[in-house]
């Protein structure tokens, strides 16, 4: 296309879809033109790239987005592929410098975080990102449900089973990767993994065509599968605790007690109980409240070492003891 003084020097031909030509050659010949929004084309011109626009008058004008200078998918798909070492299995993942961003706007140095739809865990990583940039110490929370993976990709191949497995390691080396990169190593990029499940405990359904054997089933109440750490942390939110609740593991002869916010609550979920073990636990009790006590049901060596136990904890001002 040659111009001289503002006009056209040698005749252009224009190609353009059929809808625009259609709009074209209403235009050319003087007539009202409109697009299919229903808004009238004033002209036609080429934009920086050579691409043929409309000229169009609106009656709303919308700027172009503040977020475009945030990244976009492709970076975002680029951050997981460069911490994960394997070809991105997510369609869409944010980047993590408009997550960040979005969370700077609308949140405090102590708030909570909460992602219903957390993905690869962007979220998670522009907590910690922002955390070390400005000092705060906000908290979050991502729930994913455990989607397959396909079982053609990298990921999977790479042991990866599920969204949430690639979700979990990527929060460890994001949070890895930013205190090298900051040095800050008292930064806190610690994090607990929860999977929704069955109560730890044997509800009472009973065979009664073969009730002793329901019975003998349920000498020890717990589930077979289930851990100390399973039922502990069932405990804590039946009474009322958050998972956040610092817990501190004591070994005590080969067995494990778990002392729960600073003494406030004193847990052992072990069998054969002794005196000796309650002894132990009274050294952890706090100094401001008397605290809870709670053993497994089954736990202690007899009835009389039960009941010592509780004489014992009494005598020291702990009347709260429970049993699971």
């Amino acid at each position: 296309m040659i111009a001289k003084n503002g006009k056209l020097a040698e005749p252009v031909t224009l190609e353009a879809g059929w809808a625009m030509k259609k709009q074209m050659e209403s235009w050319f010949k003087g007539e009202e033109t409109y697009d299919s929004k229903g808004q009238k084309v004033l002209g036609f011109y080429f934009n920086s790239n050579g691409v043929l626009r409309y000229l169009k008058e609106r009656s709303v004008v919308n700027p172009p987005t503040v977020l475009r200078e945030k990244g976009s998918t492709k970076v975002g798909s680029q951050t997981v592929e460069r911490l994960l070492e394997f070809d991105n299995p997510f369609d869409f993942p944010k980047p993590v410098l408009l997550l960040k961003f979005l969370i700077e706007l609308v949140t405090d140095d102590e708030d909570l975080i909460l992602d219903f739809f957390s993905g690869s865990a962007t979220t998670a990583h522009a907590v910690m990102q922002l955390n070390a940039e400005d000092g705060g110490n906000r908290k979050f929370i991502m729930v994913q449900l455990p989607e397959p993976i396909d079982e053609k990709s990298e990921a999977y191949k790479a042991g990866y089973k599920n969204i949430c497995d690639i979700g979990k390691e990527r929060i460890r080396r994001a949070g890895e990767k930013i205190v090298q990169e900051t040095g800050k190593t008292d930064l806190d990029i610690g994090f607990k993994v929860f999977k929704l499940d069955s109560s730890n405990v044997k509800t009472w359904d009973p065979d009664f065509d073969n009730l002793e054997q329901t019975l003998f089933d349920l000498q020890d109440n717990i589930k077979e599968d289930r851990t100390k750490e399973d039922l502990l942390y069932e405990i804590l939110l039946k009474i009322g605790l958050p998972l956040t609740t610092p817990i501190e593991e004591i070994d005590y002869n080969g067995k494990t007690i778990y002392n729960v916010a600073y003494g406030s609550v004193l847990v052992c979920l072990e069998d054969d109980i002794d005196l000796d073990i309650v002894q132990e636990m009274l050294k952890y009790q706090s100094e401001h409240m008397s605290p809870k006590v709670i053993f497994k049901e089954s736990g202690f060596m007899s009835d009389a070492v039960k009941t010592n136990a509780l004489q014992t904890l009494k005598k020291h001002g702990i009347t709260d003891v429970r049993s699971v």
